[in-house]
Parts: C-alpha cells; structure tokens; sequence
C-alpha cells in the first residue's frame, strides 16, 4: 500500500479492502499460500510457491535487488531494495549512487554492525528523498535520527526486535522495542499517519494528555491503533486518540494486563466501528455510554 501498487480504492472503500480483495482472487489460484500464527492474536502471513516467486523475480528484476558484499553494479531505476549479509561490513558504494528508491527493508544479518546499521540509516536519509517504507529488523541502534522526518514520502517506519532502541523520531511502528518507555509529543505533527501499532514494548506507558491550548483543535487521520503486550500500560493516550477523534475506526488493545480503567472520552470517537479489547484481565468495566457508538463489532474478553 506504502508504494501505491493498488488500485485506487471505490467510494466507501480503504485501501485495506482493495488489498483483501487481491489476496482473496491471488489465494484460489494457488499463486500465494497463506499461513496462520497465533501469539497475541492472529497473524497470517503469505508466501509465493516457488515457481511463482522465480517468475516475480523475473519481472521484477529492473525494479527490485537484494544486495550484499559481493554486490558490484545496481540499475540506478532500482525502487526496492533488501540488505541482507552477514559479511557486509559497510554501506556497498553503488547505493550511493541511487536516487529513486522507495523501500528498504535491513535484515537482522547485519545485527552484529552497529556502525553498518547507522551508516546505512544515513544513507537512506540523505539519498533515499522519496522512501515511502523503511523496515529495520533487530538493530543494535539505540536511536534513530531526527532528520528521519525530511523523508517527506515516508509512509511506513517498522522497527522489529529493535530491543535496544530509547529514543524516537516523530514517526513509527513499533514491535519489540523493549527498552523504550514513552512516545514523543512531536507524533501530533505527523497529519498523514493512518495506523499505528506498538507490540512488545513492555516498559512503555503511554499518557499523553491535551496540555496546551493547540492540542484541543488537533485534526489528525489515525484509522486503527493497536496495542499487544503492553506490560506497563495503565493510560491510553488521549493526544492521539482524541486528535483522531472524526477518522479513527479501529480499537484494539491486546494483553494489557495492567490497563484497569478505559476514559470516558472514548465516547468521543464518533467513527469508531469494531473496538476489540482480549486478555486485558485487570479492566472491570467499560464507560458507560459505551454502547451508544455506532460499532460493528464489540469484542471483549479475558
């Protein structure tokens, strides 16, 4: 979706829908398999057969490259790319010379390179304007730069298994970072983020409450928030929840076993359609009230 290679969607559509929709007429054809993983809740995960996957990698080849130390030449119309050896000791010199790249995704191989993983962040800053997803797998980093907010196309920041990761940029999803204990502020300036989940991060709380006179007006576009496997959550943040207050449409809170009290201004959701809280063994009670939202699907159970 990051990359803009589904169709537009139909009124009354999100790009969500058009993307099931392929996997729906892709899965009868046998050209993807799907596979089902249950940890917080339910994960499915596709695969290409292997003779679909050699034909996909024949078609894309001027637009897609795994690269790694033995790598010499890159087209410089390369869009995609994967960095994934556990030899690699440096930035490979011809990503230097890219320009039009729009996703990277950095393998947990380079994990025992923290100069490797941090020279390679900065190339993707400085070269990489138009980068739309950016995912970093179990790097040793402990930050990420802040100049990550000039990639003014970038839709999508997955950081997973990043254990030793505390500080943020403006712009992230989250996914094992076990040291990070809270989000910035500076997130209410991100206007065009439409999901955010935050999984694993056990010492995170996440109170952001309206603490100046701007923060009542804000207008933000969050669609779904998620949260799993929060240890430490006893607040949801208001700043995020309230400023999406017109768009947001998915609730899901997942083994938070410490979450005691939902606010009443989730009353104020008003687009707010499937709400699901699952395993959340301390919270007693809903907002009373809670009833009168127009939902689709309500689902809570310990």
């Amino acid at each position: 979706m990051a990359n803009g290679l589904l169709e537009h969607p139909k009124q009354n559509q999100e790009r969500e829908d058009v993307g099931k929709r392929y996997l729906n007429e892709l899965l009868p054809m046998c050209l993807i398999q799907m596979e089902v993983e249950v940890k917080f809740h339910l994960y499915f995960t596709f695969r290409m057969h292997d003779l679909v996957h050699d034909l996909a990698l024949d078609v894309s080849q001027k637009e897609c490259k795994t690269v790694n130390s033995e790598t010499e030449t890159v087209d410089e119309n390369i869009r995609y790319l994967l960095l994934c050896d556990e030899k690699l000791v440096g930035v490979p010199r011809v990503l230097e010379e890219m320009k039009n790249v729009r996703t990277v995704i950095i393998q947990d191989a380079l994990k025992e390179s923290k100069t490797t993983h941090e020279s390679l962040i900065n190339l993707c800053l400085s070269n990489f304007k138009y980068l739309r997803a950016l995912e970093v797998r179990k790097s040793p980093l402990m930050a990420l730069p802040n100049s990550i907010g000039t990639l003014k196309h970038l839709q999508v920041l997955d950081l997973v298994g990043c254990r030793s990761i505390r500080e943020l940029p403006r712009n992230a999803v989250l996914s094992f970072c076990t040291e990070l204990v809270s989000l910035p502020r500076s997130l209410k300036f991100l206007s065009k983020l439409e999901h955010l989940e935050i999984f694993g991060c056990l010492r995170i709380n996440l109170r952001m409450e309206l603490e100046e006179e701007e923060d009542k007006d804000l207008q933000l576009t969050l669609k779904t928030f998620s949260l799993f496997g929060l240890d430490a959550l006893t607040d949801l943040p208001r700043l995020l929840l309230q400023g999406s207050s017109s768009t947001l449409q998915q609730l899901r809170i997942m083994g938070c076993r410490n979450l005691s009290v939902l606010p009443v201004w989730l009353l104020n959701l008003t687009s707010l359609h499937k709400l699901q809280i699952v395993g959340c063994r301390n919270l007693s009670a809903l907002p009373e009230g809670i009833y009168r939202l127009t939902m689709q699907l309500l689902d809570v159970r310990s």
